[in-house]
């Protein structure tokens, strides 16, 4: 990105800018297959299961293609300008999906739900152990019993083959951007720093996204301390069995 001066240069919080160019960035994702994975694991496990919360929807993309005559649809999000644009689709649609903002370590429901999913490694942002049982701990109590718990993380395999050293530019409808991904081995964190420049206000925001790389050893470990059932540990959108050599790895777990 060309150099611009320092006050033109605005630090801001993950997914404060990116929110707005997001759905964008990740237009290469197959949201129609990941939405008939999910409902081929409730079809599986929990096939009487009615009511559903995302808790790290995002934009929303999820919700928008899960079938809404089947399923009552919730979503939650740390990020208010993710939820922000989520909540224009919503009311676009005209679909009954209700949102709100909170951390999906950090939560409570007033009426408890049949299935909770966090997709595209969000689980990853947990950055502490105290963390992951926090969160285990709220989506548990967040469950009815049956209830279906289904996540994905990404593994060291997929950070150290695609993202050692990439970088990335890239421009759209009034903006810019560069991503620069590392990956640390020995703290295993992999960093995304994204530069977006808007060209309405002339400013480069910086956001700098951090995300643990857990093994799947160490999930499981997460599991055993909580009173989930392990029902599965599955290779990327597959029901083939998971392991450090996948790229994603999905988990379903059961109250």
């Amino acid at each position: 990105m060309q150099d611009r001066s320092d006050n033109l240069n605005e630090w801001v919080q993950p997914y404060s800018k990116l929110a707005y160019i997001y759905d964008d960035l990740m237009s290469y994702v197959d949201y129609k297959n990941w939405t008939h994975y999910i409902e081929k694991i409730i079809e599986r496990w929990n096939p009487n299961g009615r009511t559903l919360l995302d808790i790290s929807c995002g934009t929303g993309n999820t919700l928008m293609r899960l079938n809404s005559n089947r399923y009552q649809l919730y979503g939650s999000d740390l990020s208010f300008d993710m939820l922000k644009v989520a909540r224009a689709k919503i009311i676009a649609s005209k679909r009954p999906i209700s949102i709100w903002q909170s951390s999906m370590s950090n939560f409570q429901l007033r009426k408890k739900v049949d299935v909770i999913i966090s997709l595209y490694d969000s689980v990853n942002y947990l950055l502490t152990d105290s963390d992951w049982q926090a969160m285990l701990s709220c989506v548990y109590h967040a469950l009815n019993d049956q209830g279906l718990f289904i996540f994905d993380i990404c593994t060291e395999q997929n950070s150290k083959r695609f993202f050692q050293n990439y970088f990335e530019r890239n421009r759209g409808d009034g903006y810019s951007y560069t991503r620069a991904s590392s990956y640390d081995r020995k703290n295993r964190i992999h960093t995304n720093r994204f530069e977006i420049f808007w060209e309405e206000d002339k400013k480069n925001y910086i956001e700098v996204h951090q995300q643990k790389i857990v093994q799947i050893a160490e999930v499981r470990s997460f599991i055993q301390r909580t009173d989930f059932a392990l029902l599965g540990v599955y290779d990327g959108l597959s029901f083939r069995p998971g392991s450090e050599n996948s790229l994603r790895v999905h988990f379903v777990l059961k109250k």
